[in-house]
């Protein structure tokens, strides 16, 4: 937080969040207070929420999957409401198919009394804080960038590495790009495990080339609404997890922060979840916007006024953590761990959901394991891999 603040100065705003979720057909704000949830609700919900509350100590997982790991925890009433439909949607994969791995790391609040706390910090206007840029996310990383270039650090973008000769002699590494190759004392990717598996030379062992084909990552398309009006609403995000629409949330970037925006329009982003090659994946620009602003309006949303549709599309946002992927992913990091020259670390790298403020700090740990002398502290290194699995998502 302290390098952000430092990188950002003044254009790191901090604002109250102000978002909501569709439950079971009705609004519910975003972070959840307890009143807002009472008023919101339906009984039925309520009421098994409660029952199921009450009766949590008395429940265990009857096995290691996502839907059990959450129904033992939260409850049927929770988990059935929102997050085994969120599961589908985002992951493309029932509840009962996904580790128990993936709901451990993905929901922080695990049990009735721990969503309690979540309703009482809801409640209080430093719960809901949180600091933005004023020129939107992306300006964390072009901050970074232009601080690394500073530092003396030469930067390539669109360049891709189409090979990676990985030696575990006094070598090093050698990258080869389209236009060239580039030989280091040391290679630290953050691109995708199953690209980076692709490239190495000498190819790695058959086990693990067999083992990356277990490891899928779920696309995304962000479907921008271009809209002729000041604002949508005065939410920044909605959440939708039931199956009535493609879209998994609707952000409206005008309303995280004060920027400089045109006061006569605002944009819309629709994060539609979607497997790459898929008939989403390969629709218009078009036709997408076209669905989101339907399934909008079927949700009980306004009706936007887009006047152009914006898309972006993602290969690998999410991974895949279905039952057993555990062993492939061992295979994985088992290779890229005995290589001397390599490290890997990053969402992409080490296949793991994680917010940017982890990213952040795989990053500071792997810079404090390199010595002014070039050497690399592998021991702090593997003690800072084991401390990552403790990351938890915040939702």
């Amino acid at each position: 937080m302290a390098d952000i603040c430092e990188l950002l100065g003044d254009d790191l705003q901090s604002r109250t969040r102000n978002g909501r979720l569709r439950l079971n057909g009705r609004w519910v704000g975003f972070p959840l207070r307890t009143l807002n949830l009472l008023r919101n609700v339906s009984l039925g919900f309520a009421t098994g929420a409660a029952f199921d509350a009450a009766i949590a100590p008395l429940r265990g997982p009857r096995d290691d999957t996502f839907k059990a790991h959450l129904r033992a925890g939260l409850g049927p009433s929770v988990s059935r409401s929102f997050y085994e439909p969120y599961a589908d949607k985002l992951w493309g994969t029932p509840a009962d198919q996904l580790d128990a791995d993936l709901a451990r790391r993905r929901v922080s609040a695990s049990s009735p009394l721990a969503i309690a706390r979540r309703l009482a910090r809801g409640a209080s206007q430093e719960g809901r804080r949180f600091f933005y840029p004023r020129c939107g996310y992306g300006q964390i990383c072009e901050r970074i960038l232009e601080a690394a270039v500073a530092a003396g650090v030469e930067v390539r973008l669109g360049t891709t590495a189409i090979g990676l000769e990985l030696g575990n002699s006094g070598a090093g590494v050698t990258v080869t790009t389209p236009n060239g190759r580039l030989a280091a004392a040391r290679c630290w990717s953050t691109i995708p495990i199953s690209a980076l598996v692709r490239i190495a030379h000498p190819p790695p062992p058959t086990c693990v080339l067999k083992a990356i084909e277990s490891l899928r990552h779920r696309a995304m398309v962000l479907v921008y609404l271009v809209c002729d009006q000041a604002r949508y609403t005065s939410f920044d995000a909605h959440y939708l997890p039931g199956p009535g629409t493609p879209v998994s949330r609707l952000s409206e970037p005008k309303n995280y922060r004060d920027g400089p925006d045109p006061a006569d329009r605002t944009v819309l982003c629709a994060e539609v979840p979607c497997w790459k090659g898929d008939t989403t994946w390969m629709a218009t620009d078009e036709d997408l916007g076209a669905i989101v602003a339907e399934s909008l309006v079927a949700e009980g949303l306004p009706r936007p006024q887009h006047v152009a549709t914006e898309t972006r599309r993602l290969p690998q946002v999410y991974p895949v953590y279905v039952r057993g992927y555990r062993e492939g992913l061992e295979a994985v990091a088992e290779w890229s761990d005995s290589l001397k020259h390599l490290t890997v670390f990053g969402r992409q790298g080490l296949f793991v959901p994680d917010n940017l403020h982890h990213v952040l700090s795989m990053g500071q740990a792997a810079a404090d394991a390199l010595g002014v002398d070039g050497s690399f502290d592998q021991q702090a290194w593997s003690a800072s891999l084991d401390a990552f699995t403790g990351h938890v998502v915040e939702d």
